[in-house]
């Protein structure tokens, strides 16, 4: 007959689990010390309490008091928080909250609350002040987004599902720019004149256009993701593939890579990313990805980015992160990677400091597919008008042209 001591044993330590989560949840404390403690290392700018009837707020404030001493933070009572876009407008109503906050960071509240009390109903204006509160409370830009969207009628395009991305380019000899990305470069073949970089980001060739016409910039470079760079490096020198900067590999440095030429004169780069405070999420991103084989010897890509050249990079980041609602995965300084399907990115790049020059008429455009382009095209006609947007085409800032499909 087996025993049944084990069995006793874990009923005694569930119902003392339970008993324990149970006396926790009546105390607001450990909540409350959570905060405070991230309050005083700078993880939150401020942190706001559980909403509390004022009586239970009477009640705790001496131990509220002691935990805030504890940690080196300062506390307000909030007996009227105001209603935003980023929460639902009774979250606190008829309740209080308390404020944990550091230094000068309850004026820059107070000077929060006076603009959003003297604002008028603008949509754009309601959800800028949103956004405000929520890089005040320590959310991310995607986490404002999640809140706006849970709370109110604000969408991205990422919340249609995008599934793939292709980068559009344009040749005088068509034919030319094919054979050299089939048979030299050796890229699987979606099409016969679209390729497959990763598993879901692609380049799409074209010939010339009235759009697109013979000279125009390309303010454009596409990296090739790859752990192969010796082998890719030996490979193109092999096939006089003429090469704009060599591989000179960099211990410590954040990536490796050479930068060849396409017929035309678009640049690629073939890259590889490494272990660096800059790409830790980056490298957590880039390890779910499965390389795509090519033609050659047994070498393979498993990412893209296409590197786009801007004056404005603030007014980039704020379109790739409010419109679109892209995730930022690395930021060099200079160049922000924002994912835009599983294996595909858009990298932002400061002209001043890119291989490229901005231009206002250039030889790119991108392309995202989406899951469900009828819902997109009815909230894009209504909201993204200062985009033109029309049956899946829109023209961001800086004169990028972008499809929807």
């Amino acid at each position: 007959m087996k025993s049944t001591k084990p069995l006793n044993v874990f009923y005694l330590f569930t119902i003392f689990i339970f008993s324990t989560c149970q006396q926790q949840a009546k105390s607001p404390l450990p909540a409350f010390e959570v905060f405070c403690e991230m309050v005083a290392n700078n993880a939150k700018p401020i942190a706001l309490s559980q909403p509390m009837e004022a009586a239970a707020v009477d009640k705790w404030w001496k131990d509220f008091e002691k935990v805030a001493e504890k940690y080196g933070v300062e506390l307000y009572k909030e007996e009227n928080l105001p209603v935003s876009m980023l929460f639902p407008a009774d979250v606190a109503q008829g309740k209080m909250v308390i404020i944990i906050y550091k230094g000068q960071r309850l004026v820059q509240y107070e000077q929060w609350k006076e603009d959003l009390e003297k604002a008028n109903n603008d949509k754009k204006e309601k959800e800028a002040l949103a956004r405000r509160f929520g890089r005040l409370l320590g959310y991310s830009p995607q986490g404002i987004n999640q809140l706006l969207t849970k709370n109110s009628d604000y969408r991205t395009l990422a919340s249609f599902g995008v599934g793939q991305q292709i980068t559009h380019l344009y040749y005088k000899d068509l034919e030319v720019a094919i054979t050299f990305y089939s048979e030299k470069l050796g890229l699987q073949k979606m099409n016969d004149s679209t390729f497959y970089i990763s598993e879901d980001a692609f380049i799409q060739l074209h010939p010339l256009s009235e759009t697109h016409p013979e000279g125009q910039a390309k303010s454009t470079a596409i990296a090739l993701l790859t752990d192969q760079l010796p082998q890719w490096y030996e490979y193109v020198q092999a096939q006089n593939i003429p090469i704009k900067y060599t591989y000179k590999p960099k211990e410590g440095g954040p990536h490796d890579g050479f930068v060849a030429i396409d017929p035309e004169g678009y640049l690629l780069e073939f890259e590889q990313f490494k272990q660096h405070p800059e790409n830790e999420l980056f490298m957590a991103v880039l390890s779910k990805s499965n390389p795509i084989d090519t033609k050659v010897n047994a070498l393979n890509f498993y990412a893209s980015i296409t590197w786009t050249y801007h004056k404005d990079m603030l007014k980039m980041q704020a379109f790739y992160e409010e419109v679109l609602g892209y995730q930022l995965v690395a930021d060099q300084g200079w160049t922000k990677i924002y994912q835009t399907s599983s294996t595909g990115f858009i990298g932002l790049v400061d002209e001043c400091r890119g291989m490229e020059d901005y231009a206002d008429a250039k030889a790119v455009e991108l392309e995202w597919k989406v899951k469900n382009r009828t819902d997109l095209d009815n909230y894009a006609q209504q909201n993204w008008a200062d985009y033109e947007y029309n049956e899946g085409r829109m023209k961001g800032p800086e004169l990028y042209f972008y499809s929807i499909q």
